[in-house]
C-alpha cells in the first residue's frame, strides 16, 4: 500500500503513525507545512525504515505571516498546489489528510480522485466553526458569512471523502446533520507516543536552567491561541503573584502568547517559545501541573491534543475546557487531574487545590500514565486506522468516473489485510 499522511501541523503522533505504518510494511510518505508555527514531533527516518517511509516538510514561495488572513489564505492555496504536485508524483493508494486548511484540502481531494487514489478526513477540529470563532474574536465584519461558506466547503469535503476518521465522538452529532453516512466514519480518539514521552525527575537539567529549582511549577505547553484563554494564565499569576515558592511557565506560541507579552504580567509568569522537540519530555517532566485551557464556544470543535502528551509524562493535569469536551472527559475518566469550567474563579479554585496537595498530584499523575500506557499502544490504534483505510479502498470506483489508474478497490483491500 503507498499511503500519503498529510499533517499540516507536524504533530508528535501523526508522524508515529506513519512510522508505525512503514514498520508495517507500506511505503508512506508523510507531510507537513514546515513554516507553520507549532510543536513538531521527530522528522527524522531511520536507517532501517528509509526506502519505505519519507518525512517532507512543504515549502511554499514568499514569507508566510501566520496571522494575517490575507496571507494565510494565499499560503492555504499555495499549500494546496504543493501537495496535488505530491499526489501526482507519489501516486497513493490512500491519503489521509488532518488539521488542513479547507482550500487547500479541497485541492488535495480533487488530486487524490484524479489520480486514482482513495480520500480519508481525518477530522481533528471542525474548521468551518474554527474559522468564525477565531474571526468574531478580531471583530472582523461578515465572520458569520465567512463561517456559512466554509461550513459548506467543509461539509461538501465530508460527503465527499471515502472515509472519515474523527476524534471525538461529539462530532458525530454535527457529521449527521450534514447528511454523513455513520457507516463511513470511524472514531479514533487521539494519543501521544509512550516511548518519546516518559515519565522523569522533576528536577531536570531544563528546570535547572530555567531557574525553576526549590518552586513549585505550573507549565503549559504547546500552542496558545485566543481560543485556548491567555486571560485565565494571567490571572492566575495575578491573583498568586506573593508566592515565591511558585512559578508558572508558559511554553508556547500564538496568538495568545504574543497576546500574553504585551501584558503587564506578575514575575512569577514567564513566557518562553517553543522548545527543540528532543527536550519536550523534559519540559512537561520539570512540571508539578500541566495546564490546559479551552475557551467554552470551543467544545464543538476543538479537542486539545497537549493533554495527551501530559498524561504520558505522568503529571497531574489542570484542565479548564467545557465539561462536555473530550479533553475534560478524559481527565476525569482517568483520575488524572482537576478539570473546571473555563472561567477565572474556577480555574484558579482547580489550581490552587492541585497546589495544596501533593498527594492529588502524585496520584494523578500515576494515573495519567497508567491511562496513556492502557490506551496509547501505537500497533492497536494504527490497526483502526487500517481499518478505516479498507473501508475506503471499498469504495466503488464508479464514484470516481475520472480514475484512469485505480487498481480495483476489492484488490486493494485484499492486499491490505495480507499485509
Amino acid at each position: 500500500m503507498r499511503i500519503l499522511v498529510n499533517d499540516y501541523a507536524g504533530h508528535p503522533f501523526q508522524l508515529q503513525l506513519s512510522r508505525s505504518l512503514a514498520r508495517d510494511g507500506h511505503t508512506v510518505l508523510h507531510t507537513y507545512f514546515g513554516a507553520y508555527q507549532t510543536p513538531k514531533g521527530r522528522t527524522d527516518v531511520d536507517a532501517e525504515m528509509a526506502d519505505r517511509l519519507k518525512i517532507e516538510a512543504v515549502t511554499i514561495p514568499g514569507t508566510f505571516k501566520q496571522h494575517s488572513a490575507f496571507s494565510r489564505r494565499k499560503a492555504d492555496h499555495a499549500y494546496g498546489v504543493a501537495l496535488c504536485r505530491r499526489v501526482q508524483e507519489f501516486q497513493p493508494n490512500i491519503v489521509i489528510s488532518a488539521n488542513t486548511p479547507l482550500d487547500a484540502q479541497k485541492q488535495l481531494l480533487k488530486a487524490t480522485h484524479r489520480n486514482g487514489g482513495r480520500f480519508v478526513f481525518w477530522l481533528q477540529d471542525v474548521l468551518s466553526v474554527a474559522i468564525e470563532f477565531v474571526l468574531r474574536k478580531k471583530g472582523i465584519p461578515f465572520a458569520g458569512i465567512a463561517g456559512r461558506i466554509y461550513s459548506r466547503l467543509e461539509r461538501s469535503l465530508l460527503q465527499q471523502s471515502d472515509a472519515i476518521v474523527c476524534i471525538a465522538p461529539e462530532f458525530l452529532e454535527r457529521l449527521r446533520k450534514w447528511g454523513i453516512d455513520d457507516r463511513k466514519v470511524s472514531v479514533i480518539e487521539n494519543w501521544s507516543p509512550l516511548d518519546e514521552i516518559v515519565p522523569q525527575d522533576r528536577d531536570t537539567t531544563w528546570a535547572a536552567e530555567q531557574g525553576l529549582s526549590g518552586k513549585l511549577r505550573l507549565i503549559y505547553s504547546g500552542t496558545l491561541g485566543m481560543k485556548h484563554r491567555p486571560e485565565l494564565l494571567l490571572e492566575l499569576a495575578r491573583d498568586l503573584q506573593c508566592r515565591e515558592d511558585l512559578a508558572i511557565v508558559v511554553v508556547a506560541q500564538g496568538a495568545g502568547a504574543d497576546w500574553l507579552r504585551k501584558q503587564d504580567c506578575p514575575a512569577i509568569l514567564r513566557i518562553l517559545p517553543f522548545q527543540p522537540y528532543e527536550r519536550h519530555a523534559e519540559v512537561l517532566a520539570s512540571a508539578d501541573v500541566l495546564i490546559t485551557l479551552l475557551d467554552e464556544d470551543c467544545g464543538a470543535f476543538a479537542v486539545p491534543s497537549k493533554t495527551l502528551a501530559y498524561m504520558c509524562a505522568g503529571r497531574a493535569s489542570l484542565v479548564a475546557a467545557p465539561q462536555d469536551n473530550l479533553t475534560s472527559r478524559i481527565i476525569e475518566r482517568a483520575g488524572a487531574g482537576v478539570a473546571t469550567a473555563p472561567t477565572i474563579p474556577a480555574f484558579l479554585s482547580g489550581a490552587k487545590h492541585l497546589l495544596g496537595d501533593a498527594e492529588l498530584r502524585a496520584t494523578s499523575g500515576a494515573r495519567a500514565r497508567a491511562y496513556a500506557s492502557s490506551t496509547f499502544a501505537i500497533e492497536s490504534i494504527r490497526d483502526h486506522f487500517l481499518a478505516a483505510f479498507e473501508s475506503a479502498l471499498q469504495q466503488s470506483a464508479t464514484i470516481h468516473p475520472q480514475n484512469a489508474r485505480a487498481a480495483s478497490p476489492k484488490v486493494i483491500a485484499d492486499s491490505l489485510r495480507q499485509s
